[in-house]
């Protein structure tokens, strides 16, 4: 077993398939995303950085990764609960057409939306009716992750350092009294710097920043 913290940062890759068919619904795996048909173009693959300890992955999956053994793949049976949550036949609502129409939807039976900023799943059309799933599309569904840590990072200046390279970012890390001010230098893209310094005030909080 691994002895996890929050806040330390862990590398992972793993492939996620339903217990009930085996279907992959989710993979770090380039490869086998392009054999399956599920590749996405621009989508991040290989090595996931993850955050434990701070709701950025599933319940389960955080228990799968203290079970494990750095460099050895291994497979964990999530249940729905730890998973994708249980069905809520309270999330499955009937709305007025006109709702759609106002935004310009057509709504067909399969179709995913976006209603009030949450994501939803049409599930039949009538006369003036939609019916809409918000339901996550793998709720109920009991999962199988076939999961791989590479590296647990718990040293503050490490975790910097793995933050900005997941990024793409150069900045470099100083020590700082009792704390590290990251520098970066001009020219650098604004927006992930942005996305660099939430990151690391939720993982090393008190860090300082610079541009130069």
């Amino acid at each position: 077993m691994i002895q996890l913290k929050k806040g330390d940062l862990v590398r992972i890759e793993y492939t996620g398939r339903l217990a009930s068919n085996n279907a992959i619904f989710d993979t770090t795996s380039e490869q086998t995303a392009r054999e399956i048909g599920i590749f996405r173009q621009g989508n991040p693959y290989g090595p996931k950085l993850v955050a434990f300890g701070t709701n950025t992955v599933m319940t389960g999956l955080e228990e799968a990764m203290v079970s494990s053994q750095v460099g050895k793949e291994e497979e964990f049976s999530i249940s729905p609960e730890k998973a994708f949550g249980e069905r809520d036949s309270s999330l499955v609502r009937l709305m007025p057409e006109r709702d759609f129409h106002r935004q310009e939807i057509r709504p067909q039976p399969g179709m995913a939306v976006m209603l009030d900023g949450a994501a939803a799943k049409i599930k039949s059309v009538s006369p003036g009716r939609v019916t809409v799933d918000f339901n996550h599309p793998l709720a109920g569904e009991q999962v199988i992750y076939a999961l791989k840590v590479s590296e647990v990072i718990s040293e503050p200046e490490k975790k910097i350092a793995a933050l900005l390279g997941s990024l793409g970012l150069k900045g470099e890390v100083a020590k700082n009294g009792k704390g590290f001010t990251v520098s970066f230098k001009k020219g650098e893209d604004a927006r992930r710097i942005q996305a660099a310094k939430n990151a690391i005030d939720v993982i090393v909080p008190g860090t300082t920043y610079k541009v130069s």
